[in-house]
């Protein structure tokens, strides 16, 4: 039996889109409607810095607290993990027509990917995928605006409820020049910044484990590099510990309706070996959630998911 791991992203971008970084739920931008949420859906009104709000499956989240006290991250130079499945890819292009109708993924206005939710008892403990950071193109936007894709998964992101463990890395250009910053999050508090280098074509493996529902290990590997980074953190508060109910491999367009960052063309990105951890049970994307991100100004689709 084939195993499924594999996601790609392709960016449809027809017109450049404002958006702001973590701390989003997904935010439902269907045509004809406005700002209707859905399960999962971040919330609209973001501000910079990372902290993406879940989105659930019948109803986002949408209250965004930030503040915590994280434990610093560590770096050594040996790898410490490997992964052989393929994860989601999202790709961009940059002419695309509105497909908020299409049956293959729901549409909102910054989560392209993945989403699985448990099914019966057995809760997620463990998320990982591999990708490479794609070459990116600037839009049309002006060159002294800051345009941005990130790359991340998590567990409990789009519950609905106030907690996501997260990890991964931003791509930012501005002015020609591109910056990246590796992070882990437990949302509602801030995100921690990895101190790591990275660079257009490193292949990044990031994971999350939960320990218990209210601690947890997030860790990026640089395989083009050898180098890794781990670190631990805790709920910032008791109605934050994790439920485990989904899974996510996520390009997130950082920022809602004039937040202050254009989402990038990133061409293609693909996710591979995205599996997840659930009662003692290895997890694919079989029978997962797609969602594409379109931008509820233009009603065009700008990054939209296939699982292969």
């Amino acid at each position: 039996m084939k195993f499924t791991s594999t996601l790609a992203l392709t960016a449809l971008l027809a017109a450049p889109a404002l958006a702001g970084p973590h701390g989003h739920k997904i935010s439902e931008s269907r045509s004809g409607s406005s700002q209707d949420t859905f399960p999962g859906a971040p919330n609209a009104n973001q501000g910079y810095g990372q902290g993406q709000a879940q989105p659930s499956f019948g109803g986002f989240n949408q209250n965004q607290n930030q503040g915590q006290s994280q434990a610093q991250p560590t770096s050594t130079s040996t790898s410490t993990s490997t992964t052989s499945q393929v994860a989601p890819a999202v790709t961009s292009s940059i002419s695309h027509s509105s497909s908020s109708s299409s049956s293959d993924y729901y549409v909102n206005e910054n989560w392209a990917g993945a989403v699985q939710e448990t099914s019966g008892t057995a809760t997620f403990s463990y998320v990982a995928a591999t990708f490479t950071l794609p070459s990116v193109t600037p839009t049309a936007a002006s060159s002294s605006d800051t345009q941005s894709a990130s790359f991340w998964v998590g567990i409990d992101g789009a519950t609905g409820q106030n907690q996501i463990w997260q990890a991964g890395v931003d791509i930012y250009v501005e002015n020609g020049e591109t910056s990246f910053l590796g992070w882990y999050e437990w949302y509602p508090a801030d995100t921690v910044s990895f101190d790591m280098d990275f660079n257009i074509g490193d292949v990044i493996v990031a994971s999350v484990e939960s320990l218990s529902s209210s601690e947890g290990v997030a860790i990026l590997e640089n395989l083009t590099t050898g180098k890794n980074v781990t670190a631990t953190a805790t709920a910032p508060s008791t109605s934050a510990t994790l439920v485990g109910q989904t899974a996510e491999w996520i390009l997130e367009d950082l920022a809602v309706d004039g937040d202050g960052l254009t989402l990038i063309d990133f061409g293609e990105a693909v996710f591979t070996g995205c599996v997840a951890k659930a009662g003692g049970r290895t997890v694919n994307l079989d029978g997962a959630e797609l969602y594409a991100v379109e931008d509820s100004t233009s009603d065009h689709v700008q990054a939209a998911p296939e699982i292969y």
